[in-house]
C-alpha cells in the first residue's frame, strides 16, 4: 500500500525525484488522500521503511516505480499504513463483520473484561471476543505475546 501511495504522487509529477514539501503537498493537496500532517507522517513512514532514500536534498523511491501498479480508483486505507495495536486492529476487523461502530464493539469488550474481573488485558479480552464472533485468531496469538510481554 505503501509503496502505491508513493509511486502514484512520482508518476502523477513524471519525476523520480522531489523534495519532500512537494510529495507532501501531492499527497494532501493534489490527491487529498491525507491532511497535510497527516501526508508528513506517510512520507516519514515511507522513508522509515526504506521506501525512499534522500539524494542531493530530495526524494527518490529505492523501488522500480514501473513495477508498481496503481489503479485509477485507488484510494490508501490509513489502517494498513502505520501498524496500530492489535487492540485497534481487533476492534476494526470486529466492528466491520458486526456492522456496529467501535464504540459499542469496545463497550462490550469492557463488559467481558468486568465478567474475568479485569485479569485479563483489554487485548486478550478483545481477542477471546474475536474468536467469539467467529475470527481465526491464531495470526493474532504470538503478536499478542510480544506486545504484552
Amino acid at each position: 500500500m505503501l509503496s502505491q501511495i508513493i509511486a502514484a504522487a512520482f508518476k502523477s509529477k513524471g519525476k523520480r525525484k522531489m523534495t519532500k514539501s512537494d510529495l507532501t503537498y501531492i499527497l494532501s493537496f493534489d490527491f487529498k488522500w491525507f491532511s497535510h500532517s497527516m501526508s508528513k507522517k506517510v512520507v516519514e513512514e515511507a522513508i522509515k521503511n526504506g521506501l525512499l532514500t534522500f539524494d542531493q536534498g530530495k526524494l527518490e523511491p529505492t523501488f522500480d516505480l514501473k513495477k508498481v501498479e496503481v489503479s485509477i480508483d485507488f484510494k490508501p486505507d490509513i489502517r494498513r499504513i502505520f501498524k496500530f495495536s492489535i487492540f485497534d486492529e481487533l476492534v476494526d476487523l470486529i466492528s466491520e463483520k458486526l456492522e456496529v461502530s467501535k464504540p459499542e464493539v469496545v463497550a462490550e469488550i469492557n463488559k467481558m473484561q468486568e465478567r474475568f474481573s479485569a485479569l485479563l488485558s483489554a487485548e486478550v479480552v478483545a481477542l477471546i471476543y474475536a474468536k467469539k464472533v467467529g475470527f481465526d485468531v491464531s495470526p493474532y496469538i504470538k503478536r499478542l505475546w510480544d506486545e504484552i510481554f
